[in-house]
């Protein structure tokens, strides 16, 4: 074999190079700005209408698979509250229901966010009843 090195570098190659990669550097960002330029709103908006898209699919089967996989025991629904039994009990020929709101939503008036944390850590309810029912 040969030593000989039968490639050979052109003429003032290396001291031409810069320039050069910088012009066809300027040429291809005019080429991406008059690409950018021209493309309409939707075609630009189209990766974020996918995101979009995609999150909404993730939270509805998240949704479906989350109600669909609890028991209905565990709903906080089929837990009454004593003051909402007793009401339910009252004829409604006697009370208006209008008035019986209004005193449900006067007394939530009351309830501090303390006065729910101190009601769940004494009632000991298991987070799967209140994922349930988020």
């Amino acid at each position: 074999m040969k030593k000989d090195n039968p490639y050979k570098v052109p003429e003032n190659y290396f001291e031409n190079l810069g320039e050069q990669v910088k012009e066809k550097i300027k040429l291809e960002e005019m080429k991406l700005n008059e690409v950018e330029e021209k493309q309409p709103l939707i075609v630009q908006l189209r990766p974020y209408m996918w995101m979009a898209a995609s999150i909404f699919v993730l939270v509805f089967a998240a949704r479906i698979i989350l109600t669909s996989s609890i028991d209905p025991e565990f709903k906080i629904s089929s837990f009454g509250n004593e003051e909402i039994q007793t009401i339910a009990q009252v004829d409604s020929s006697e009370v208006d229901t209008n008035e019986i709101d209004l005193a449900f939503f006067e007394d939530l008036s009351e309830v501090t966010s303390d006065d729910i944390i101190n009601y769940l850590s004494d009632s000991d309810i298991d987070t799967e009843i209140l994922l349930a029912n988020l």
